[in-house]
């Protein structure tokens, strides 16, 4: 069996580092800190200090850093507790609005300029593409809210049995797919007009995008989803 699907987190790391040889192994780990609302400075405190230091669970953050820095870490299920939930739930909360209020407007913000480029049919057809695609991804995060994090939210007067787990099922695979289709209409009809910088910038946000909607859809699949069926086992 593949360990790193069948441990708390990757040997890689360890909670006794410090938190900037932490940053020096993957610079993108920086993301998680701003949505777990961790403080800077780090100073020169380790990775297990600092999770004391802010009330997070040490074996979450880890594995929080596991699966942002390889796609195919599971954490082993054994290694998830109850209390874990409500962290998770403030980290895709938090995710949610990272993607709503930055990531998906920088992102149409460079769309913008690319189309300046562009003659009036192509602006209509990649405007009106990347539209649906960034609404199907808001419309699945206010899905989530509505059908898990609020019902977990009024606990102790909820009924668990409206919590559905389902909708974390296919549109994952839908999200990935809109963003493979979404990156490959944009590679594709790049004008040759636009400065280089300008079209290699496009699709460096276009993919950073679709890999970080990934990594995101990962934590959904493989730790809320768990949580929250473990946390409706103990309800009933």
């Amino acid at each position: 069996m593949n360990k790193k699907h069948n441990t708390t987190y990757l040997s890689t790391f360890s909670p006794d580092m410090k938190l900037f040889e932490l940053v020096e192994v993957s610079p993108s780990l920086l993301s998680i800190f701003s949505r777990l609302n961790i403080r800077l400075p780090f100073g020169d405190i380790s990775v297990s200090e600092m999770c004391e230091r802010e009330g997070h669970s040490v074996e979450l953050f880890m594995m929080l850093v596991s699966m942002h820095t390889d796609a195919t870490f599971r954490p082993a299920t054994k290694a998830l507790k109850p209390e874990m939930l409500s962290e998770v739930i403030a980290y895709l909360r938090a995710s949610h609005r990272y993607y709503a209020e930055h990531m998906l407007p920088h992102t149409s913000a460079h769309l913008e300029k690319i189309l300046h480029h562009c003659d009036s049919l192509s602006q209509s057809v990649l405007r009106r593409f990347y539209d649906e695609y960034t609404q199907y991804i808001v419309d699945h995060f206010e899905e989530e809210e509505r059908n898990i994090f609020s019902i977990i939210d009024s606990c102790p007067t909820s009924d668990y049995d409206n919590c559905n787990c389902s909708i974390l099922d296919m549109p994952h695979a839908d999200i990935d797919d809109r963003s493979n289709d979404i990156a490959s209409l944009i590679f594709k009809n790049l004008p040759e007009a636009a400065p280089t910088t300008l079209r290699c910038t496009m699709l460096e946000h276009i993919y950073a995008l679709r890999d970080d909607l990934r990594r995101h859809s990962n934590v959904e699949m493989y730790l809320l989803r768990p949580l929250v069926e473990m946390y409706i086992n103990t309800k009933r």
